[in-house]
């Protein structure tokens, strides 16, 4: 069985995540989506958790998993920074399963594969997919409410 990974913060959860997991879906048989969160974010990470497990309540092969975080121990995840995506693989590794490929949309994804020990993929597509930034999507969720599965949606009650 191939496992993959696909972590994110999901601030939110829109159709360029989305694009990145159903490619990654469609190259592993069981995909991990992990949502980074922290306390000082502008939505909480169970509410981000629910988002994913809603979306994906049809399908058993993705497993979200929340991983709630201080900066302070963890610094920003998808900063690319060699030293940093090594900190964050080596606490990776003792929280998940084994996982044989992460799937990326930025280059954070390669120095994360390295030091998990497994492939790493890079997916550009979702930047195309939503060609806007989550802040702005947060702060007019009635305009952007196209690129929103019905979870979130209904949660920013657009």
């Amino acid at each position: 069985m191939k496992r993959g990974l696909v972590i994110g913060k999901f601030l939110p959860l829109h159709m360029g995540h989305m694009a990145l997991i159903g490619y990654a879906l469609e190259h592993c048989d069981e995909l991990v989506v992990l949502v980074g969160a922290t306390d000082d974010e502008p939505v909480p990470g169970n509410a981000r958790l629910e988002w994913l497990k809603q979306t994906y309540a049809d399908n058993d092969r993705v497993k979200p998993v929340l991983l709630n975080y201080e900066e302070a121990m963890l610094p920003e995840a998808t900063v690319s920074v060699e030293n940093m995506s090594r900190l964050w693989a080596s606490y990776l590794k003792k929280q998940l399963p084994h996982i044989d490929v992460i799937f990326a949309s930025e280059s954070y994804g390669a120095y994360m594969g390295r030091f998990l020990d497994c492939e790493s993929v890079i997916y550009e597509e979702p930047c195309k997919v939503v060609p806007v930034a989550a802040e702005r999507i947060r702060q007019e969720p009635s305009l952007y409410a196209h690129l929103l599965p019905q979870a979130v949606r209904s949660y920013y009650q657009v």
